[in-house]
């Protein structure tokens, strides 16, 4: 079997953190940080990078290559190791004194393009700044203490490693603009949540008690819809059962707030999946393109966009829905699609589902910048997979956004109030 040549952030992340506690064991390893794409929270990742601050690199490099899961050597030296790691993608092990140890982890954190501008300001300083760290003139490193005195050194304000991929972010910094980005403990709540009713795992009481569990005060279900056969889509009735067991668990758990949507099929001309008598009864609808995957990109994004002139679609499900590593997205004019949305105020998902991260984090700014509100939901099929909010959080970050870009860093009931806005303001 072919191995892959990049993983999923979900696939390498944990991977990464893994080999860094391996090695953190060792006790000439004095700093040990997680670099490269895994640290800017890329969607996908072709290789591991770690920066490990030793006076021992000798022994800190035996150990490495002792670690299980090690191939084929490729590069090795006093200070640098790289091999093929059993997964497929390569790893890579930058050891340093500790006195470089904070401007080369910045250097390895940085895109190619971050690096090559932090290079331009640092000569303007009369330093240099490489894979060697930031040093002076004459080679000997100035002392970093962390990385938020590198920018400061630079005349920067802090950039998160997330950002460091040299798309405007040095400017930014340089006035003292950057984004004070959303975090996990911002996040009070999810929503497009599949259940036992369709294609998901679990009862809506688990998922309740799931979403207590991660301090959760509300949880939003949103089952497919009757067109979706494959994935049991809701006809009437199961519609009208599952909303009498929502009233029940929201009777059971007066903490935590269930609400009641559907994930609603656009079909191929741009109607929904029900009328709107029966999408009226749900406390909101993430609408989504489940067919007809072939369409061109006008017919494609005229379908979208008519879906989203209906009053009942709280909010757009996956946008491109592209499957990372499997398959592209169809062909859809993005921009068109996020203007639209701002038109009709419907708020765009960033689906957290880690195969999905979908709107790509490149059209976060532009969305914002359009009025436009993002939810990061975990598309849940699963108790378990409520966690996939942590990868939307990273691909939120990752565009920029701040918690009053979000959604889902509401309160359950400006939560409500904003999923029953579009309604209320166009059938007035």
């Amino acid at each position: 079997m072919k191995k892959p040549s990049r993983l999923l952030l979900r696939e390498a992340w944990p991977l990464a953190e893994k080999i860094a506690q391996y090695l953190q064991t060792n006790q000439h390893v004095q700093q040990l940080a997680v670099a490269g794409a895994v640290r800017r929270r890329l969607e996908t990742v072709a290789d591991i990078e770690l920066v490990i601050a030793s006076s021992a690199a000798d022994t800190v490099l035996d150990l490495v290559r002792s670690m299980p899961g090690i191939g084929q050597v490729r590069q090795q030296n006093h200070e640098e190791f790289s091999a093929e790691l059993s997964v497929g993608i390569p790893l890579h092990i930058h050891v340093v004194e500790p006195a470089r140890f904070i401007p080369v982890l910045y250097f390895h954190t940085g895109s190619v393009s971050h690096n090559e501008q932090i290079a331009i300001i640092a000569q303007a300083y009369g330093w240099k700044f490489s894979r060697r760290g930031l040093n002076t003139a004459n080679g000997e490193p100035l002392i970093i203490q962390d990385e938020r005195q590198f920018c400061r050194r630079l005349g920067l304000s802090y950039i998160e490693p997330e950002l460091r991929e040299g798309r405007g972010e040095i400017a930014r910094a340089r006035q003292g603009e950057m984004p004070d980005l959303v975090q996990l403990t911002d996040i009070k709540g999810g929503l497009h949540v599949h259940t036992a009713y369709s294609d998901g795992r679990d009862s809506i009481a688990a998922l309740a008690a799931a979403a207590q569990k991660r301090g959760w005060s509300y949880l939003g279900i949103s089952d497919h819809s009757q067109s979706a056969h494959y994935a049991g889509g809701l006809k009437l009735p199961a519609i009208l059962q599952q909303r009498r067991e929502i009233d029940h668990v929201n009777d059971q758990h007066p903490q935590l707030l269930i609400l009641a949507g559907i994930e609603c099929d656009i079909r191929p001309d741009g109607s929904l999946d029900y009328p709107d008598e029966i999408l009226a009864q749900f406390d909101f609808v993430v609408a989504s393109v489940h067919s007809a995957f072939k369409q061109d990109e006008k017919a494609m994004t005229r379908r979208i966009i008519k879906a989203l002139g209906n009053p009942y679609v709280s909010m757009l499900g996956h946008l491109t829905g592209r499957m990372l590593l499997r398959r592209p997205g169809y062909a859809v004019d993005v921009e068109a699609v996020i203007e639209a949305a701002a038109r009709t105020g419907t708020i765009i998902e960033i689906n957290a589902n880690p195969r999905r991260l979908d709107l790509d984090w490149r059209w976060h700014t532009y969305a914002r910048e359009q009025g436009v509100l993002l939810s990061i939901n975990p598309d849940a099929h699963s108790a378990d997979e409520l966690d996939y909010v942590q990868y939307g959080l990273a691909a939120a970050r990752k565009g920029g956004l701040t918690a009053t870009d979000i959604l889902n860093t509401r309160s359950a009931q400006a939560v409500q109030v904003r999923l029953q806005a579009k309604r209320a303001s166009i059938l007035q």
